[in-house]
């Protein structure tokens, strides 16, 4: 394969979830073909291939030689570390791919933050921040204020390597990035950009289609047998279960007591920086 030195994809997981690889890495060859990028692939100790692609596997915590489990954040540090390229295609192993990736806008974006060292993130769908934005000289691209709702988001993207390395805290985890990272990001002065959703939608033409998201709290989102069945992907779905939304009073006790089992890493997040 070649290998696109201007960046690399990274496909941030943990073993647990090693029953998403295949379905992921199916969809993935048969919807990006064209793909050139280096692939990572974040594991903790496994060391996982796929036939045709070459993968790169982190093994995170293989490699921090500590007893402990490595948290969200320190497993993404560690894997971020290992990148070559200024830039990443941040992905998560539950994004499986629906319809054929718009190549040729990934590599002109990609193009286009590689000539101008002021963007640090471009969003490649819908699913990122929830604005308000704002339009900008190129018809592609819209510019997420700053004092947008998910200003930071763990959705599909491109990030400067350096940039997602610096909202990065090492005690926090998924959810707690994008919350406590949205607060740092709104402090800071920085270009993130957007696709244009008028244009890259999900009715139009979407540059990465998957559904949101594939795994929610460990079950599997109730659609993925009828996308899984279409692309002949056997997965045995009883080992997870599916997911089933809660009633909103029980969703926010979820949240406090993920905030209650870690008061520490909370006040650190709302004061930083």
């Amino acid at each position: 394969m070649e290998i696109d030195k201007g960046y690399s994809i990274l496909v941030n997981s943990s073993d647990g979830f090693q029953d998403c690889w295949q379905p992921f890495f199916k969809l993935f060859t048969e919807f990006w073909p064209e793909c050139g990028a280096q692939i990572f692939l974040n594991t903790e100790d496994i060391v996982w291939s796929y036939p045709g692609v070459d993968i790169v596997c982190t093994l995170v915590h293989k490699k921090a030689k500590v007893e402990r489990r490595l948290t969200w954040s320190e497993c993404l540090i560690s894997a971020l570390r290992q990148l070559e390229t200024p830039l990443v295609l941040y992905l998560q192993e539950d994004y499986f791919i629906e319809q054929p990736v718009d190549h040729r806008i990934i590599e002109g974006m990609v193009a286009r933050m590689l000539m101008d060292p002021t963007i640090k993130h471009i969003g490649l769908t819908h699913f990122g921040s929830m604005g308000p934005f704002e339009p900008t000289g190129d018809v592609r691209l819209w510019e997420v204020r700053n004092n947008a709702a998910y200003r930071i988001s763990t959705q599909a993207g491109l990030w400067r390597t350096e940039t997602l390395l610096s909202y990065l805290r090492p005690d926090e985890n998924g959810w707690m990035f994008e919350y406590f990272g949205t607060r740092r990001a709104q402090k800071r002065d920085e270009c993130f950009l957007t696709a244009n959703r008028d244009v890259y939608c999900p009715e139009k033409t979407p540059i990465f289609q998957y559904t949101h998201t594939g795994i929610i709290k460990g079950k599997w989102h109730q659609d993925m047998p009828q996308l899984f069945a279409r692309h002949n992907i056997e997965v045995d779905f009883e080992k997870r279960g599916f997911y089933k939304e809660p009633y909103w009073l029980i969703r926010k006790i979820g949240t406090l007591k993920k905030i209650l089992f870690n008061p520490l890493a909370f006040m650190r997040g709302i004061l930083s920086k």
